[in-house]
């Protein structure tokens, strides 16, 4: 049982702004540098923490001759603190687009084979119904989106499968085919379909920090003792696309993103029949009913309206 009387009671003895002067201490390491940060006197600064650590009934920072430095009830107080007062920045952007005549934001998190292939379309669709609504968008990897749906940063996350992502709500939003990217002048041009392995001979194009696919790359290589030959790693699908057409290497993409970026017609997309290039993008939240408005309103248009299997429904 907690100690504290109640939820209420707890909360009327703890404010925003000594989380946040808690958190610059933190940041710093020093008291007098949180201070000089948060234009406040040092003292004043002391007393806050000191009565945080009342109300916690536990020491929150070890005191040293260098400085302070959180202790693991400190570390502690320190996420959560750092998820509030991002809730508490959401609150106010979130305000001000009201005054300013917007009526919802939706903070959406993808990887870039959603970006490339899917959401616009999606977006410019929910915005052509509902032009008072805001689209935040951050592309990220996989594994960032998932994280960045955990912790509160954005509403809603679009991503591949992942360890990140495991214990989220999860709808379905689309499948993608992946394909290996070769310029028109190739040895394999003439290819319909391929194995992945068919590809080790070349030189790799890799989009960097793509954790996912290159994991899944780097193990199909292994599985018949070879070593992807890694030429370069950009950070973009445009980018990749760019190289390969430049003739320094190949590269494997979604096949909706490659024909999207391949005005020119100076590439193929050789499909891979590989079990693993047939993937699935899912729509995740931390809980889809407990979404704001406008973010509940942009996932019942865009994700399928039967929620896969240990999903929770909209």
């Amino acid at each position: 049982m907690s100690p504290f009387a109640s939820s209420r009671s707890f909360l009327r003895q703890i404010d925003v702004s000594t989380l946040d002067l808690f958190m610059l201490t933190c940041e710093t390491g020093s008291i007098a540098q949180a201070a000089e940060r948060g234009q406040i006197v040092a003292s004043a600064i002391s007393k806050r923490i000191a009565e945080l650590e009342l109300l916690a009934r536990t020491p929150l920072l070890h005191r040293h001759a260098r400085g302070v430095r959180p202790t693991p009830a400190g570390e502690l107080l320190l996420r959560h603190a750092k998820a509030i007062l991002m809730q508490v920045e959401h609150l106010r952007a979130d305000l001000g687009e009201y005054a300013r005549g917007v009526r919802g934001v939706v903070r959406l998190s993808a990887n870039a084979s959603a970006v490339e292939q899917f959401l616009p379309e999606d977006i410019a669709s929910f915005v052509s119904q509902h032009p008072e609504i805001r689209i935040d968008l951050r592309q990220n990897t996989s594994r960032a989106v998932a994280r960045a749906v955990r912790d509160g940063v954005v509403d809603l996350g679009i991503c591949s499968p992942s360890e990140e992502a495991a214990g989220l709500a999860v709808l379905p939003y689309q499948r993608e085919h992946m394909v290996l990217v070769i310029p028109a002048g190739h040895a394999l041009a003439k290819r319909r379909r391929m194995l992945y392995e068919d590809a080790l001979d070349y030189p790799q194009i890799g989009l960097r920090d793509s954790s996912i696919v290159r994991e899944t790359l780097d193990r199909e290589a292994q599985s018949v003792h070879r070593a992807l030959q890694q030429r370069i790693e950009v950070d973009s699908l445009s980018a990749m696309c760019r190289m390969i057409e430049c003739g320094l290497g190949v590269g494997v993409m979604p096949e909706g993103a490659f024909r999207a970026l391949d005005k020119a017609k100076r590439m193929r997309g050789v499909a891979l029949s590989d079990s693993w290039a047939e993937r699935e993008l899912n729509l995740y939240a931390v809980d889809f009913a407990g979404l704001p408005a406008a973010a509940r309103g942009f996932a019942e248009a865009i994700g399928a309206k039967e929620s896969a299997a240990g999903s929770h429904s909209l």
